[in-house]
């Protein structure tokens, strides 16, 4: 019998991870296509951002731009003109999410943001929850 290591579980589920939310920032790129804006493409430290928030909600079980501090401080080390940020939870899937974005005034105007160019998306799993998932995405010029 292979014995696998749990730094060797841990990375595949991050590469796992990536890849889906590789697939999420093409959804929200065949979105904004569809709407007539520019296409954005995934951004690693924009997913970084988005996967800190997500376990900040995770961890206080808890949907809030402000769990883990103030969004513009947050991405203020990636130097970003425009930036936006949409929360969620409860959803398990990146299309979930993003129809539940579409459908509310204020997080469509974050996945139409004029002159996006870059989006970090993240989910953190949190099965103890009510919620389930949590999400986070960053969407900058």
């Amino acid at each position: 019998m292979r014995t696998v290591s749990l730094a060797a579980v841990a990375a595949l589920a991050m590469m796992t991870n990536s890849a889906a939310h590789a697939g999420c920032a093409s959804a929200i790129s065949a979105y904004r296509r569809a709407h007539g804006l520019s296409a954005v493409r995934a951004d690693a430290a924009l997913d970084r951002i988005a996967r800190q928030q997500a376990a900040a909600m995770a961890r206080a079980e808890t949907v809030s731009h402000n769990v883990n501090g103030n969004f513009f401080v947050r991405i203020a080390p990636v130097h970003r003109r425009l930036a936006a940020e949409n929360v969620a939870a409860g959803f398990l899937t990146c299309a979930e999410t993003i129809r539940q974005w579409a459908e509310s005034s204020g997080h469509r105007a974050n996945l139409q943001l004029p002159g996006a160019r870059r989006v970090g998306v993240a989910s953190v799993a949190k099965p103890s929850s009510p919620y389930r998932r949590f999400w986070a995405m960053v969407i900058t010029d």
